[in-house]
């Protein structure tokens, strides 16, 4: 038992500091992120008092990061990552390309050798998807067009951040034909796992996951539920570092594949807490690598390098997108959503300072570098609808990135009407009560089945983001006498309603919010009625009871 008792030690000075960090942040109305990042600061080896022992609230993080892609991975449906995987591709291509130039010009500007200044681009490259699901978690948008798109990235970033660790030790052989040749040999080899993993994941889990998670729910238990989603998880991350790939990438394929039968959304369920408390350890292990005194002592070179980094991945992020033609809404959360130097990226350099090639002071400045991208990764994103915002009343830039909006059945006969945003069922009952009323009524929706559907019962349709100016122009929002914002997403709900606020502020703005916590922010935003179902649907079942009971409890 007593050589247990520095690993207990460790996990509670650890949780207990994070608490305390996460509620200081909280108070001052930061991201908690920042608040476990000090945490680990405080326990590090580079201050004074207690010293937490790295390695192991790391391998706990590590398993945290495991748990946290396989949630990741059931939220999301082959489909989903199908009809990304264009910009989840090409798209990272160019945003790594360009950010190991970019960071190789920035160390070649330091004063830093050709290799070291490669390297230092490496390990800039890739974004932490940590940060960004967890930033993406507070703000209740993972399921958000910008935010699977970001997971995406965030996971082909990996893949790339995995060959680059693979070819670290090779890079003093490519001088030669042979070492080149090697290279590229190892890069085929690496490619080739990592698909024949993915594929021989997909084909045999959806074959045989569903009947083995349909079998252990047979037996109704919910320890042996949530044990075997655990094994399913970490057999696969197992597999996939034992071919020398990430384990986060098995972590979500394994997930992907879940996502496909009808166990997901308990899965999510029984995996949430779990994950949670894993990630907390995660940034408390991130905060334990860095030198506050060396950020201390060179806060101004730390500062400039971490806006030089900033705005690189940025431009990358894109210039990355920029084919794509996605809406200035995605492209402004992902431009910035991208900006958190990722965990990978620590292993990469790590590797670089084991080799001899990143020096130390260059790998303590990529880790202060890092800490800040981290710190700034929520207020980025709180940036990113005035940066949308701006995208939009710049016509130039709007016609670079706002695809033509597809409108039909949109005329000029458009007068006091309602707008509905969002058509699901929520919209759909909303629209045919308000047709019901006499009301004409529009259609708004990112969905193109939605707009189908509302053409089909023969409302004038749009579709699109309730975000973009051209899209609420098509729906005449100038003339509309009430708009209905059904989005179960609350950021994009938040800008939606924004957007139509500045654009006619003497409509009627009714919203729906998912959590009563989004409710004022809604109302903020411009809403004259928010509505909660969960507290309405709470209120109606009160009254129901009190109804059967006379109205009396006994």
């Amino acid at each position: 038992m007593e050589h247990e008792l520095p690993l207990v030690l460790n996990i509670t000075a650890a949780l207990t500091i994070a608490v305390i960090g996460g509620l200081l942040a909280s108070s001052l109305k930061q991201s908690p992120i920042l608040g476990y990042l000090l945490a680990g600061v405080v326990i590090g080896p580079f201050t004074p008092g207690f010293v937490g022992n790295r390695e192991e609230i790391a391998a706990l993080a590590d398993v945290g990061v495991i748990f946290l892609m396989f949630a990741l991975g059931v939220a999301f449906s082959i489909k989903d990552l199908a009809r990304i995987r264009a910009v989840a591709t090409f798209g990272v291509w160019i945003q790594v390309t360009l950010t190991v130039v970019g960071g190789w010009l920035l160390g070649r500007l330091f004063g830093l050798s050709m290799l070291e200044s490669l390297l230092i681009g490496g390990a800039l490259s890739a974004s932490s998807s940590m940060v960004i699901l967890k930033t993406l978690l507070d703000r209740g948008e993972v399921a958000s067009g910008h935010g699977r798109l970001l997971m995406a990235m965030s996971i082909v970033q990996d893949l790339l951040i995995v060959i680059m660790i693979v070819l670290l030790p090779k890079l003093g052989t490519l001088d030669t034909e042979a070492g080149v040749q090697t290279m590229l040999k190892d890069i085929g080899i690496t490619l080739l796992k990592a698909g024949a993993f993915i594929g021989i994941s997909l084909v045999l889990g959806l074959r045989f996951m569903p009947k083995l998670m349909a079998y252990v729910t047979g037996s109704r238990s919910s320890e042996l539920f949530i044990v075997t989603a655990a094994v399913i998880a970490l057999g696969a991350a197992s597999v996939s570092t034992l071919l020398g790939l990430s384990a986060a990438l098995g972590a979500f394929v394994a997930g992907l594949v879940l996502s496909e039968s009808e166990f997901d959304h308990r899965v999510i369920s029984e995996v949430v807490p779990i994950r949670d408390l894993f990630a907390t350890l995660f940034f408390v292990s991130v905060g334990m690598l860095i030198d506050l005194t060396f950020v201390i002592e060179y806060w101004p070179w730390v500062l400039v390098a971490a806006i030089a980094v900033m705005l690189i991945k940025s431009l990358a992020t894109l210039l990355g997108l920029l084919p794509f033609r996605l809406t200035p809404r995605t492209v402004a959360f992902t431009t910035l959503g991208m900006i958190p130097i990722g965990e990978l990226n620590f292993v990469f350099a790590q590797a670089g300072q084991s080799s001899g090639v990143l020096s130390d002071e260059s790998y303590k400045m990529v880790l202060a570098v890092a800490l800040v991208t981290i710190v700034i990764t929520p207020l980025a994103f709180r940036m990113a609808p005035a940066f949308a915002q701006f995208m939009n009343s710049v016509p130039k830039l709007r016609d670079c990135f706002d695809p033509i909006s597809k409108a039909s059945g949109v005329g000029a006969t458009l007068e006091q009407h309602a707008i509905i945003v969002g058509y699901g069922r929520v919209g759909h009952s909303v629209a045919d009560g308000l047709i019901r009323n006499g009301m004409n009524v529009a259609v708004i929706d990112m969905r193109l089945t939605r707009v189908r559907e509302g053409l089909d019962n023969g409302l004038p349709s749009v579709y699109g983001s309730a975000t973009s100016i051209s899209v609420l122009e098509a729906a005449h929002i100038d003339r509309a006498r009430l708009v209905v914002v059904a989005l179960t997403e609350h950021g994009a709900a938040r800008t939606a309603i924004q957007q139509i606020r500045a654009l006619n502020p003497d409509v009627v703005i009714a919203a729906r919010a998912v959590l009563a916590e989004h409710e004022p922010e809604l109302r903020e935003a411009g809403a004259n009625l928010v509505i909660v179902p969960e507290l309405e649907g709470a209120t109606a079942l009160l009254n129901g009871a009190l109804d059967l009971i006379g109205g009396r409890i006994s």
